[in-house]
């Protein structure tokens, strides 16, 4: 779906009455794509610091933890003692975990890029998923644009992206005991788009704003970190892309993920032309539109 800026001009004949109202549509799709990345971008960085910064402070004291319910379980501690010693220190031990991988979703790894067709990551990782779906009773459906669809990208970061949609999917058609995914992929002027549809429970509307925030929750995915999604949402900026979900009208939750094609100048903008023609007098409200 393009989207246009338009403004009227009015045509008058020589009598001053208004004959026709010329509309001249500037394409702007490309201009507000590029709006969204610089948001998800600035967001991204805030977040970055944010959990580098709570990672460390946590950090500190859960080492305190983890050593010194050790060394009173290593002591000559009564059976009971050291029963509740063990259960501080395995919790103390995941939440060292939870703090581990925030600290490695705040620093992100340099992206090696090279030009990659998206058709064929995703059919390597439908082919990984292939075994777990069938045995969960889930049946997964493709429909690729012809051809190759070629981005610029670092390869384990965008089958880690997609791999996290799909287990997303999954988790929700687990709860209804299966179902289907769909994971199509076509071209929107110089942009290439991929989709992961599920009709499974969809996702509260309460948690679509924030959904990709570190640790937010989607009610879908509960064995997890709570940062796969927002590991999605770091991946897909760091490939100057847009990522965003949306409920089905007829259940379950849909994916898109926007990458730039390769080859293509970002931003690049072009213009329409659109004429309106309206019946005097000019307070009539009907009109028909024509785009060419």
């Amino acid at each position: 779906m393009k989207m246009l800026e338009c403004h009227d001009t009015q045509v008058k004949d020589p009598v001053e009455r208004v004959t026709e109202v010329m509309i001249p549509g500037e394409d702007i799709t490309a201009l507000r794509k590029t709006r969204e990345l610089l948001q998800h971008s600035q967001l991204l960085a805030s977040l970055g610091e944010m959990t580098a910064g709570i990672a460390h402070e946590v950090n500190n004291p859960l080492g305190s933890i983890l050593l010194y319910s050790e060394l009173v379980m290593a002591a000559d501690s009564p059976p009971e003692i050291k029963r509740d010693l063990k259960v501080i220190h395995e919790e103390a031990k995941r939440a060292t975990k939870v703090m581990t991988d925030l600290l490695t979703y705040s620093r992100r790894e340099k992206s090696t890029m090279r030009r990659l067709d998206l058709n064929r990551i995703l059919r390597k990782m439908l082919d990984m998923r292939r075994y777990t779906e069938k045995i969960r009773n889930i049946t997964a459906t493709t429909s690729f644009q012809d051809g190759p669809l070629h981005v610029r990208g670092d390869v384990s970061q965008l089958m880690q992206l997609f791999m996290n949609l799909m287990l997303n999917a999954e988790e929700s058609l687990g709860e209804a005991g299966g179902g289907n995914i769909i994971v199509s992929t076509c071209k929107e002027g110089e942009w290439a788009r991929v989709s992961v549809s599920d009709n499974g429970t969809g996702i509260p509307p309460e948690n679509l704003t924030h959904m990709f925030y570190p640790f937010s929750t989607t009610k879908r995915m509960t064995n997890g970190t709570g940062l796969e999604l927002s590991t999605c949402y770091s991946i897909v900026t760091d490939h100057n892309g847009l990522i965003h979900a949306e409920n089905n009208s007829m259940g379950g939750a849909t994916f898109t993920v926007e990458m730039p094609l390769a080859g293509t100048r970002k931003g690049t903008r072009q213009r329409q032309t659109g004429r309106v023609r309206r019946a005097a007098p000019l307070e009539e409200k009907q009109m028909e539109m024509q785009i060419w």
